[in-house]
């Protein structure tokens, strides 16, 4: 068995492997979405700013909880505190998000607001378990990585003279987690569907349309009782959360343009039937799957005016 042509495949794969992940390539994307994602987290924390002394203070019911891989020494910064200093923490909260949606000090203003939602998260929102809070802080934590403030941000105006004007490529690492984590995330609740006990007759869904966050047409839905037509649309969610985001990566046949239409339809009916909005900003997120190369070509082509040349440091 002759093994010599083995050792050039390797090196192309590794190479071909280090191009995906690492490659340095035009900033737009990660410039998108920063104002997108940094939009959306200013507007989530401010709609709390009424609530912040209940929320996370000792004028409020507040019971800390301490992460098991936190040293005892550290503990003390979970403690809850007086009302004032908490509008002290939950203010520059707020104006790191700012900060991160019009970039100023990009990098440093994502870690400064991932670090106070890890903080906020310990002690308050633990409670509630939700899945859409863990997914910001991530969000904030490749923010932080990147170098999105390169382009589309008052950084940019400042050094090169215009917003659309940009300076250098930046690596495509932390759009390609961005990637990874939106995949996960689709797959962690869709196979947890599939064998979650309330999922296998759909008694979940049914539950949560008259529950609390129940709308109107959810309310509609469920009076006229179960039907079978209700259990093949339970058995569509579970397949869409397993399936789909596979496809995003597919661009064969246009088969990722499928897959972000279902998604697409599936987060306008989740807000049709359910008071759950936190996740619509999965939809302007499907911009990470392509590539940096694409979305400079298409705004390139069709709105040359976002897209100037590059700037001189």
């Amino acid at each position: 068995m002759n093994i010599r042509p083995i050792a050039p495949r390797l090196k192309a794969f590794a190479v071909a492997w280090n191009n995906w992940w690492t490659r340095e390539s035009y900033p737009h994307v990660m410039g998108i979405v920063r104002i997108v994602a940094g939009g959306w987290l200013l507007f989530y924390w401010a709609i709390r700013l009424p609530n912040v002394t209940n929320m996370y203070s000792t004028a409020g019911i507040v019971f800390p909880k301490i992460p098991t891989f936190m040293p005892e020494q550290f503990t003390w910064i979970l403690n809850v505190q007086e009302p004032h200093i908490a509008l002290l923490i939950f203010g520059i909260h707020v104006l790191a998000l700012f900060a991160v949606t019009v970039g100023i000090f990009t990098r440093s203003s994502a870690l400064i607001a991932c670090l106070i939602s890890w903080y906020f998260y310990y002690l308050s929102h633990h409670h509630f378990h939700t899945s859409y809070d863990r997914l910001y802080m991530f969000s904030l934590l490749f923010l932080a990585l990147s170098n999105a403030g390169e382009v589309y941000s008052l950084q940019s105006w400042a050094k090169y003279g215009s917003p659309f004007r940009w300076g250098k490529m930046v690596s495509i690492f932390p759009q390609r987690l961005f990637g990874f984590q939106l995949t996960m995330t689709y797959l962690g609740v869709g196979f947890q569907k599939l064998w979650l006990p309330g999922w296998q007759g759909g008694e979940m869904l049914y539950y949560s349309m008259i529950g609390v966050w129940g709308t109107p047409i959810a309310f509609k839905i469920t009076s006229y009782g179960w039907s079978p037509l209700y259990h093949v649309a339970v058995n569509m969610i579970k397949m869409f959360e397993v399936l789909i985001p596979f496809s995003f990566w597919i661009k064969k046949d246009k088969i990722r343009w499928f897959g972000m239409g279902s998604g697409l339809i599936f987060h306008v009916l989740v807000d049709m039937l359910l008071y759950i909005w936190w996740f619509a900003v999965l939809i302007p997120a499907y911009i990470v799957f392509f590539d940096p190369e694409e979305v400079y070509g298409f705004i390139k082509r069709h709105k040359p005016e976002l897209a100037l040349e590059q700037g001189k440091n």
